[in-house]
C-alpha cells in the first residue's frame, strides 16, 4: 500500500485529508511542522507528500527544496495544499519541484482528481 504524508499545522485539515487519503487506499502519516516532514521522509518510504506552504519551524517551500535537492533515490510526489493564492507562490512551488498545487478550501473530488492526475490511483 502506498504511503502518504500529510503536513499541516491544522489538526482539522490533517484529519480531513487523512480520511480522504485513507478512503483512496493510502496508508497515512501526519506531520505538524516542516522538521517533522523531513524526519518522516528520511525514515519512511513515501509515495506522496501533501503539505501546506505555511508550516511551523520550516515552511513547506523549504521542505520542498530540501527533498528535491536530496540524492535519496525515492522522490515522493509533492502536492501543495494551501490558502496562499498568489500566482508567484504557486509558480515558485511548481518551478521548485512540486508536482501540483491545490488551493484551500478543497473537497474529496478535487483531491481524488489531483491524485489521479499524478498517477497514484
Amino acid at each position: 500500500m502506498a504511503t502518504c504524508l500529510i503536513a499541516d499545522d491544522s489538526k482539522i485539515i490533517r484529519m480531513v485529508l487523512s480520511k480522504i487519503m485513507g478512503n483512496l487506499g493510502f496508508d497515512v502519516i501526519e506531520a505538524e511542522d516542516g522538521d517533522d516532514v523531513i524526519e518522516q521522509w528520511k525514515k519512511t518510504p513515501l509515495e506522496l507528500v501533501i503539505m501546506d506552504w505555511r508550516l511551523p519551524v520550516m515552511e513547506g517551500i523549504d521542505v520542498l527544496y530540501m527533498i528535491r535537492s536530496s540524492t535519496k533515490m525515492q522522490q515522493p510526489k509533492i502536492l501543495f495544499c494551501s490558502s496562499l493564492i498568489e500566482e508567484n507562490k504557486i509558480r515558485e512551488a511548481l518551478q521548485g519541484g512540486a508536482d501540483d498545487y491545490i488551493m484551500k478550501p478543497f473537497d474529496e473530488e478535487i483531491i481524488e482528481n489531483k491524485i489521479s492526475m499524478l498517477g497514484l490511483i
